[in-house]
C-alpha cells in the first residue's frame, strides 16, 4: 500500500443564488467522506468574489483510500447532486501535501510549480517560522519534555504555515511561481 497521502482539489463556480444549498452540500459531502477508511480531513476554501470558484479539498492517508472514496455510490451521489448547482463541470486536481501549500485560489486550474521552485519557496517560509518560533514558545514549552517541547512548537508552526505563511509566500512569488505563458 501506497504510503503517501492521497490529496484531491476540487473547484466548482456556483450558479448564482444557490450558494447556500451548494455550500450544505459541500458539508454534506465532508460528512460523507468521513466515514470513509482513511480520510484524515478537508477544507473549503470560499470564492473571493460572488463569481469565484468554491475549492473542496479532500485528504485521505492513501491515494487508495481517497481512490475508493471516489468510485463509491455515496461520493457519486454527491458530485450528482453538487453539480446541479454549478454553473461548469468541476475542476478537479490530485495534489501531494507540499503541492497544497502552493495553491492559489486565483489560479484554479494551474499545474503545480516544478519542485525544485517549491522547494525553494518552502524554505524561504520555513526559515523564519523555524528560526523564531521555538524562541517565542519557549516561556511555554520550557518546561516540557523535549518531545513535548517539540510537539507543541510543531502543531502551531503547520497550521501557521498552512494557513498564514506559505499563502502569502505563495503570492509573493506567484509570477516565479506561475509564469505567464
Amino acid at each position: 500500500m501506497n504510503l503517501a497521502p492521497g490529496v484531491i482539489a476540487i473547484a466548482h463556480r456556483v450558479k448564482p443564488g444557490l450558494e447556500v444549498a451548494f455550500e450544505e452540500a459541500t458539508r454534506g459531502v465532508i460528512l460523507a467522506a468521513s466515514t470513509f477508511p482513511g480520510y484524515i480531513g478537508s477544507d473549503v476554501l470560499y470564492p473571493t468574489t460572488k463569481r469565484g470558484q468554491w475549492q473542496l479539498i479532500l485528504r485521505f492517508d492513501t491515494p487508495e483510500h481517497l481512490r475508493e472514496w471516489e468510485e463509491s455510490p455515496i461520493c457519486q451521489g454527491w458530485i450528482a447532486r453538487a453539480e446541479a448547482l454549478t454553473i461548469d463541470r468541476p475542476r478537479v486536481m490530485r495534489v501531494n501535501c507540499l503541492e497544497a501549500w502552493f495553491a492559489l485560489p486565483e489560479i484554479p486550474i494551474a499545474p503545480p510549480p516544478p519542485k525544485w521552485k517549491t522547494a525553494i519557496v518552502s524554505a524561504v517560509g520555513l526559515y523564519p517560522v523555524i528560526s523564531f518560533m521555538p524562541g517565542f514558545l519557549r516561556p511555554i514549552t520550557s518546561a516540557l519534555p523535549v518531545w513535548l517541547a517539540n510537539l507543541v512548537n510543531i502543531s502551531i508552526m503547520m497550521p501557521l504555515m498552512t494557513w498564514v505563511v506559505m499563502p502569502q509566500v505563495t503570492r509573493l512569488f506567484k509570477g516565479w511561481l506561475y509564469p505567464s505563458k
